[in-house]
């Protein structure tokens, strides 16, 4: 598969996702991990056949909530949930959720983060 293909993928799922992480202003100042993200993250990973990029983003916000200390990241892959529909109940449940298993402070910020958007 080749370099262009991945790009691609990675930029159509970026596209789908309102194009969060932080666009392509965002991607530019990263430099060569900009590119790391949509080559790999986005092309490779977030594109992969077997789940939907709903079901992707939401492990995605449980497993960053779960990280702590990730704001910004997490911010960015509400928006996406948002981008792409998903209730704001659902992204509620889907942080509630990490609370009993990686602690309550964690869950706390996610939910302040979530409530700012």
């Amino acid at each position: 598969m080749g370099e262009t293909e991945r790009r691609e993928r990675g930029l159509t799922r970026l596209a789908e996702l309102g194009d969060e992480p932080g666009g392509d202003e965002f991607l530019a100042r990263m430099g060569d991990l900009g590119d790391w993200l949509v080559d790999f993250v986005f092309g490779d990973v977030h594109a992969r056949p077997g789940l939907t990029a709903r079901e992707r983003e939401l492990i995605i916000l449980a497993v960053l909530t779960s990280l702590g200390s990730s704001d910004p990241q997490v911010q960015a892959h509400i928006r996406a949930l948002r981008a792409i529909d998903v209730p704001f109940g659902e992204i509620e449940e889907t942080i509630l959720q990490t609370a009993p298993y990686a602690g309550f402070p964690r869950a706390i910020n996610a939910l302040k983060v979530l409530r700012a958007e």
